[in-house]
């Protein structure tokens, strides 16, 4: 499909403030994947509020020269797709790195973060560490561990006075 000008303009403009916005932003190359693969991907991301877009290289080189990041020129001569993630940073990571083992075609490429370019291997990585939500679990129960064992060295305190008293009460009767 021939795109006007203005059109490509408003593309390149839309890409830049997603690449501003975005946590990180997952490059992956979909040549060889099925339709229906891409719509599970899709779908999976869509569930996540993690938004997947099939760019045009040329344009997305445009906007990634504009926000001054700076990727491997090889990379840009293949079929790319991009998942955006703006609201976690692993996320996008951790569902790529695992529909990508079901799907051998989707071969990922590499990501941004925190607006600077990063390898397969920093991805594998990052996929690899805890989500968010499993972060804020584990810190609130870090958090409660030392105030309910408190507390149950009050109730052991408390336990300890009603049995001296009961066995004081029983040897007066």
């Amino acid at each position: 499909m021939l795109l006007k000008r203005s059109d490509k303009e408003n593309l390149v403009q839309s890409m830049t403030k997603s690449l501003e916005a975005a946590k990180t932003v997952v490059i992956v190359n979909y040549s060889g994947m099925k339709v229906k693969e891409l719509e599970e991907l899709k779908a999976k991301l869509r569930e996540a509020q993690i938004n997947f877009q099939i760019i045009k290289t040329n344009l997305f080189k445009i906007s990634l020269k504009t926000r001054k990041i700076a990727i491997d020129e090889t990379l840009t001569k293949q079929p790319l797709a991009v998942c955006w993630g703006m609201a976690d940073e692993v996320l996008p990571a951790k569902i790529a790195v695992e529909f990508a083992k079901n799907a051998p075609n989707l071969e990922i490429v590499g990501a941004i973060v925190n607006q600077k370019y990063v390898d397969i291997n920093t991805v594998k990585q990052l996929a690899a560490l805890p989500g968010r939500e499993e972060l804020l679990a584990k810190l609130v129960g870090s958090l409660n561990a030392p105030m309910s064992g408190l507390v149950n060295v009050l109730h052991g305190n408390l336990r300890s006075l009603v049995y001296i008293l009961k066995q004081y009460q029983e040897s007066k009767n």
